[in-house]
């Protein structure tokens, strides 16, 4: 785990420690949510994770006051998520494609594409030209 993806994973188990106090109060809406959150929290960067951030912290004060202290502990996890993706959600690294590469010169990969382009990638034996059959 590299230092700057931290913050990321702290955040997410923060939320996950919020959805079981959310659940053990009953409060089961609350707990999907804060999974649900868990998702996002991996699958957005930038500014559209400091937006949930500032979501996050909203839905964690209004659901502190239910009185539960399950509900309270489960609020608190969620405003202390909410408060790190506001402030470092645009420096956390995303989570999920970035990493793929695909290869430049994959013959295989060059017939499929020709193939949804509409070409017949058996023609004259170069994937990619038109086909003259059809």
């Amino acid at each position: 785990m590299t230092r700057a993806s931290r913050p990321l994973w702290i955040a997410a188990l923060l939320l996950v420690g919020a959805a079981g106090a959310f659940w053990g109060a009953g409060s089961v809406p609350l707990a999907l949510l804060s999974l649900a959150s868990v998702a996002a929290v991996v699958a957005l960067s930038g500014v559209a994770r400091r937006v949930l951030g500032a979501l996050l912290v909203v839905v964690g004060v209004a659901a502190a006051f239910s009185g539960h202290w399950l509900s309270v502990t489960g609020g608190a996890l969620v405003v202390g998520s909410g408060v790190l993706l506001a402030l470092l959600g645009a420096r956390m690294p995303k989570i999920g494609v970035g990493g793929q590469k695909t290869r430049a010169d994959d013959p295989e990969t060059d017939m499929w594409r020709a193939l949804e382009r509409g070409d017949d990638p058996t023609a004259d034996g170069n994937p990619g030209t038109p086909s003259s059959n059809v």
